[in-house]
Order: structure tokens, then C-alpha cells, then sequence
């Protein structure tokens, strides 16, 4: 099992396309289960007996499709009949607990549960290579570890398969025989985890990763530190009283309440589908609330009243890009949305490309950027 490491942007997702056959080599020479992937007749041959996770939540899923239709789709792509498809599908559902969701349409379950029915099409059939680019990606950490339990099994029934993963946890770069550390398209080192961290005397991994980088890449480096929250109890930006939401017999929010003062950093904790998503868009007036009320600044909130949700600035967990503009239309567009003085836009456009790093892909479609990367462009 081999990890790839290093931060968005470095080439670890194209270096795992050229691995799988997915992108076309230009220099180079990419040997996969014996054979030259440049070559038509060996991809044909090997392809089948590699499976690829693409990075992004359910890439490679039909969303209109439920997650049996799915499953029966990829089951079928490789030849099963109906009796082992459907003992493949319950052991797969189960292990990852899909099984009560199998009538659900794949683009209504949440990140996580994408994501792992993502791994079960990929491991619907045995493939001898496992190829998965940042699969646990806004995956909540009891699912991680379930997606990982579930990896271990497969491979105890099949220990000739590798499985090459690219990871922004640490903590699961931890678990894996070899790490390939990369920057800038570039392999930094290799090695045992143990090895990096005896090679830079480091005494966890990301801060091996940082002693790897060039001086000019860390120069001036330092830890994040949050400051403590300086605010009267009573300066109150966001309450929640008895937030509820129904679809049909199903309760998504049961009677949620908080106060969340002025400047505070609130986080919602919680495995994915439990109302995190839900909650958050009654809060800003994108889902009007079946029981409840909530206030922003003072004003309760209504999903007809445009000005108040101009107040609150909303990264769903779905980009919301428009992926035919380029990231400085992108940003030019929702500049324009929020009212932004037209004479202001040119110079808040400056300021979010300096703070999110964006200088070096302005003129790049969405879809074209790395996952991170898009994130940051969310966020700005």
C-alpha cells in the first residue's frame, strides 16, 4: 500500500491518472502490471483489472441512479451474474453502512456516503490495483475509519492486491508500507513512514513533509493560531430555536437550538447525513424550516428575503462555481451578486486572489483546478 503525499496543485491526481490509464503520457514511461500503458493492446488487457477512485465526491457515480442501480450498473460492466451481484452489493452495502440506503439516489446522500459508494463500484469486481485519490476527502472520521476496516478485509482476501492512495490525512499516510512525498510535480523522497521521520527528525509526519520542502517554501513559516474569542455573551450573530426539518416521514433536524456570538468560530461535529447540511441552510434561508426559527443579527430569518441572506457568505459542500467561467469570472460574477460597488470589484478581486493563492490559475476553468484548489475558490 503506497501513499502519495503533499499538499494540492503537485501532481499527485495526474501522476494517478497516467498510473490507471486515465490521461495520456506525453514523456515518459508508465509500467503497470507488466506491461507499457502506452501501449492500446496492454491498456485493454489491464484496464479491467484496475480500479479508479477519482478524486471528488462521487466522480465516478450516475447521481440520478440509486445506490442499487449504481452498484448493479458496475456489477454488470464486469460480467457478474445476478447471484453474485447481489452477494457482492449486500457484503459491500453492509461493510460500509449503505445497506438501509440502497433505494437513495446517489446524488442525494451526503459527501461521505458518496464517497464510500464510490469505493464499493470501484471494488464491485477484484482488481489487482487499487487506485484512490483522496478518497476520505469530507469523509467524517467514523466513516474514514470504516472506509479503511473495509480496505484491510478486501485485503486480507486478496493479499496480491496494491493499492496506491493520495491522502491529505496524515494519520492514514501513517498506516501505508511507502510514502512518495511530492511538490511542485516533483518527488520529494520515499520511503517507510519511520524512514521520513528518521530522515528529518521529525516527530509526526506533516512536520516531516515541511522539513522536505525547499528553505524558500518555508522561509517565515509558522503555526496557525487562533486567538481567544473577545465577545459579550449577549452579542448574538445567529440563534436557533427549535430548528426542525421533515422530508415525508423522514426527520432530518429534530428541534436544534443555539446562540453563536459575534466573531466566534462555531463548528458543527457529526458522521455524514446526520443534519450538519440541513441545518446550516435553514440557517441562511435556502431551506425554509418545517418547526423553528432562527435569527440572523437580530432579523429572523425568511427564505424571501434576499437582504438578509446578502449578510452571510455560504461554501456548500457542492462547489458552488459556474464551471463555463474562468476563476476570475467566477469571482467577478459573485462580486456582482453581493452588490459589490462596481468600481470596488477590480480591487476585492485582487484581495481574494492574493489571500487564497489563486494568482497562477486566474484564466483556469473549475473543473480544470485541484480539489483543494477549487476549495480555496469556493471560499473566496
Amino acid at each position: 500500500m503506497v501513499g502519495l503525499i503533499g499538499p494540492d496543485g503537485v501532481g499527485k491526481s495526474s501522476l494517478l491518472s497516467l498510473i490507471s490509464g486515465a490521461r495520456r503520457i506525453q514523456e515518459g514511461r508508465v509500467e503497470v502490471l507488466g506491461g507499457d500503458m502506452a501501449e492500446r493492446r496492454h491498456r485493454a488487457v489491464v484496464c479491467p483489472r484496475i480500479a479508479y477512485m477519482p478524486q471528488g465526491l462521487g466522480k465516478n457515480l450516475y447521481p440520478t441512479l440509486s445506490v442499487e442501480e449504481n452498484l448493479q450498473f458496475f456489477a454488470r460492466l464486469f460480467g457478474h451474474d445476478a447471484a453474485e451481484r447481489r452477494r457482492r452489493i449486500n457484503e459491500l452495502t453492509r461493510a460500509t453502512g449503505l445497506h438501509p440506503f440502497l433505494a437513495r439516489p446517489a446524488g442525494k446522500l451526503s459527501g461521505g456516503m458518496k464517497q464510500k459508494l464510490g469505493l464499493c463500484c470501484a471494488l464491485i469486481h477484484d482488481p489487482d490495483l487499487l487506485i484512490l485519490d483522496e478518497p476520505t476527502t469530507g469523509v467524517d472520521p467514523l466513516a474514514r475509519a470504516q472506509f479503511w476496516d473495509l480496505i484491510s478485509h478486501i485485503r486480507r482476501q486478496r493479499p496480491g492486491m496494491s493499492v496506491i492512495v493520495a491522502t491529505a490525512y496524515m494519520d492514514e499516510a501513517q498506516r501505508f508500507d511507502w510514502l512518495v512525498a511530492m511538490d511542485a510535480g516533483m518527488v520529494l523522497a520515499t520511503g517507510t513512514p519511520r524512514n521520513l521521520l528518521e530522515r528529518t527528525g521529525a516527530e509526526s509526519l506533516e512536520a516531516a513533509f515541511i522539513r522536505l520542502l525547499p528553505e524558500e517554501k518555508t522561509r517565515g513559516h509558522v503555526a496557525v493560531a487562533i486567538p481567544p474569542l473577545r465577545t459579550d455573551e449577549d452579542d448574538i450573530a445567529i440563534e436557533a430555536q427549535d430548528l426542525t426539518m421533515r422530508f415525508g416521514d423522514f426527520v432530518a433536524v429534530d428541534h436544534v437550538s443555539f446562540r453563536i456570538r459575534r466573531g466566534e468560530i462555531f463548528g458543527f461535529l457529526g458522521s455524514n447525513g446526520c443534519g450538519k447540511t440541513t441545518t446550516m441552510k435553514m440557517l441562511t434561508g435556502l431551506l425554509p424550516a418545517s418547526e423553528g426559527k432562527a435569527w440572523l443579527f437580530g432579523r429572523e430569518v425568511d427564505p424571501k428575503d434576499i437582504g438578509t441572506r446578502r449578510r452571510v457568505g455560504y461554501m456548500s459542500q457542492a462547489f458552488s462555481l459556474y464551471g463555463e467561467l474562468t476563476v476570475r469570472q467566477n469571482l467577478v460574477l459573485h462580486a456582482q451578486l453581493f452588490n459589490v460597488p462596481k468600481t470596488d470589484i477590480p480591487q476585492r478581486v485582487d484581495q481574494m486572489v492574493e489571500r487564497f493563492g489563486l494568482a497562477g490559475v486566474l484564466d483556469s476553468l473549475p473543473e480544470s483546478l485541484p480539489l483543494g484548489v477549487r476549495q480555496r475558490l469556493s471560499l473566496a
